[in-house]
């Protein structure tokens, strides 16, 4: 069974975070894990789909816990604009491509294949075999002495 790590700082974080905009644009102040009463400003772009996380002040090796933290915040945000954005681009726009027409063949076909001579002749389909099982089993009850006509 796979196990998830609750890690409470990231949560606290999360829920305390501030957001605000100034001349620089959108930023989002993270609290310090180890220093109370220090928060660091994580920069964020905004131009895409989702704003990620740019940059952060603090001294961590980039990109640190904090812009993961503001990134992941805004995915699960905006994570109904993604679907969306995927399901428009899913949709495949038919484009009626015309049909390339194939002019017939010109042969001569032999007059056996033409059909030249030969006469049409209807089969009475009721005479062969068990074509009809309906049929023959009326045919059969009309033959019962019950069901002929009584002379008078």
């Amino acid at each position: 069974m796979a196990t998830t790590k609750i890690n409470f700082y990231e949560r606290y974080a999360v829920e305390h975070m501030e957001i605000d905009m100034d001349d620089k644009g959108l930023f989002c102040k993270v609290c310090s894990e180890r220093h109370e009463n220090v928060s660091y400003t994580v920069r964020v772009d905004e131009s895409q789909l989702v704003p990620v996380a740019t940059s952060c002040n603090c001294a961590s090796i980039k990109p640190c816990k904090h812009m993961h933290m503001v990134t992941e915040f805004y995915a699960r945000i905006y994570r109904s604009n993604v679907e969306k954005a995927q399901a428009k681009a899913a949709q495949v726009e038919v484009v009626e491509t015309p049909v390339e027409q194939v002019p017939p063949i010109a042969m001569e076909l032999t007059a056996e294949l033409r059909g030249r001579g030969k006469k049409l002749v209807a089969t009475d389909l009721s005479t062969k075999g068990s074509l009809n099982g309906a049929q023959q089993t009326a045919g059969l009850l009309m033959a019962l002495p019950s069901r002929k006509a009584k002379a008078s």
